[in-house]
């Protein structure tokens, strides 16, 4: 095997090519990280539309069971 006489410029020329080969990965990692929180937010919004939706529906579901019991009170019909 050769021996390469390395000089301090090549040196730190191949640690600055390293580090700029992990700053395009921090980069990506970055935006990956931000379309993450981005789509957590849209879900968090949905997701209270949908407690807001299921909370609606129930108190609607109680009311037409109220309205079905004094009709068939009215009716004199037997619950089952």
């Amino acid at each position: 095997m050769i021996k390469k006489n390395i000089i301090i410029n090549d040196l730190a020329t191949m640690v600055q090519k390293g580090f700029a080969g992990q700053d395009k990965r921090f980069d990506k990692v970055e935006q990956d990280i931000s379309i993450i929180k981005s789509d957590i937010t849209i879900l968090k919004k949905d997701m209270k539309e949908i407690k807001y939706d299921l909370k609606e529906t129930i108190k609607q579901t109680d009311k037409l069971e109220m309205r079905t019991d004094y009709v068939e009170n009215i009716l004199a019909i037997k619950k089952n």
